[in-house]
């Protein structure tokens, strides 16, 4: 299954970044990226229908990490382009109202499951069994979705849509806000700006995650933080890091601070000499 999803995210992958590197169009842009990801999400379905997981472990993964980042890209982009769509005509009021409701309507959707929320902010595993593996559904565990009765069976859990719709939600929250701060200030720029590949910064993210650097908050909030703090979009980091994991210059980023860093110290003790 690795070597199919390795694939899998690598091509979807490129496609995304030649969209967002081609097409500057807010409406336009989501829309492609939504199709792609489509395509990505159908190619995954019809693999995952026919395959047979190899434990309880790798079934849970793949509903809990797997499928809920692709998918989330998707309700992501779709999102996107649903709200450029509806996005009524009108001056600062007009658009400070609309994109205030769009951002209650997510806080809304976390109000109606408390408890799921709160199991995914925790990083909780005790339910898993019950949440992303198949044919484990019993009423009372969960806000029952009004999409239960569209589920595939062989490509669906309790949760995993759930988990993905948060997700996008998390990163939606971010766009709006930031569109919220251009309302209020619209000379304003982020206070930091990343001056280098968007690959570094995922790489460097997931070492300082590695390291705990950051205690036991998961990854997926460390990121959301980092884009809002630097005005970047790191899209489908995890995708990237599977592209890139596997190279020989995966740690070339480490060798190009070491040698800055070292470069600067020396010229700091001639300085000194001086």
């Amino acid at each position: 299954m690795n070597g199919f999803l390795q694939e899998l995210m690598k091509e979807t992958s490129a496609k995304v970044r030649q969209i967002e590197a081609t097409e500057k169009d807010t409406l336009k842009r989501s829309f492609a990226t939504a199709l792609a990801l489509a395509d990505a999400n159908s190619r995954l379905k019809t693999f995952i229908m026919d395959y047979e997981f190899s434990s309880e472990e790798e079934e849970i993964y793949f509903f809990k990490q797997t499928k809920p980042q692709l998918v989330s890209q998707l309700i992501y982009h779709c999102q996107v382009y649903n709200i450029e769509m509806n996005r009524p005509h009108g001056g600062t009021d007009i658009q400070r109202e609309y994109l205030n409701k769009e951002l209650e309507n997510l806080q809304d959707y976390i109000d109606r499951r408390p408890e799921f929320y709160s199991y995914y902010r925790l990083g909780s595993t005790h339910n898993d069994v019950c949440y992303f593996t198949r044919g484990k559904f019993r009423i009372g565990l969960q806000y029952l979705e009004p999409t239960l009765s569209e589920r595939e069976p062989r490509y669906s859990t309790n949760c995993d849509y759930k988990l993905a719709k948060i997700l996008a939600n998390e990163r939606l929250e971010i766009l709006l806000k930031s569109q919220l701060d251009e309302l209020e200030h619209p000379d304003e720029k982020p206070q930091l700006l990343w001056n280098t590949k968007k690959k570094y910064l995922i790489v460097l993210l997931y070492a300082l995650d590695s390291f705990r650097a950051f205690g036991k908050i998961p990854l997926s909030r460390v990121v959301k933080a980092m884009e809002h703090l630097l005005g970047i979009d790191l899209g489908n980091y995890t995708s990237v890091f599977s592209e890139i994991k596997d190279l020989d210059n995966v740690t070339e980023i480490f060798d190009l601070l070491k040698d800055a860093l070292l470069l600067r110290i020396e010229r700091s003790h001639t300085k000194r000499r001086r």
